[in-house]
């Protein structure tokens, strides 16, 4: 099991968050299948490039808290560079 603060954690957490909220939603529900296979095969990297386009692409609204959890995984693994490119800030919601 991952600490709390690692990335895989920090990815999981968030991803399993936005899916909640897309349930029924075909699309982004299957994207965010994909992404959680990546992050439980230790993938975090690829995890979080997907995850920036899943919510890119679909439109996903995002919380500041899955934000913020976000911007510490991309930090730990030196990876900005996928939500910076994607604009994911820019969808994130109160």
């Amino acid at each position: 099991m991952q600490p709390a603060d690692s990335p895989d954690a920090l990815l999981h957490a968030t991803t399993e968050g936005i899916a909640r909220r897309v349930t029924g939603e075909k699309g982004p529900a299957t994207a965010l299948r994909s992404v959680r296979e990546l992050i439980d095969n230790d993938e975090a990297e690829l995890a979080l490039d997907d995850l920036a386009r899943v919510i890119e692409y679909f439109r996903i609204l995002i919380l500041r808290v899955e934000y913020d959890q976000l911007v510490i995984a991309a930090t730990l693994l030196n990876s900005m560079d996928s939500l910076l490119e994607t604009g994911v800030e820019r969808l994130v919601t109160a």
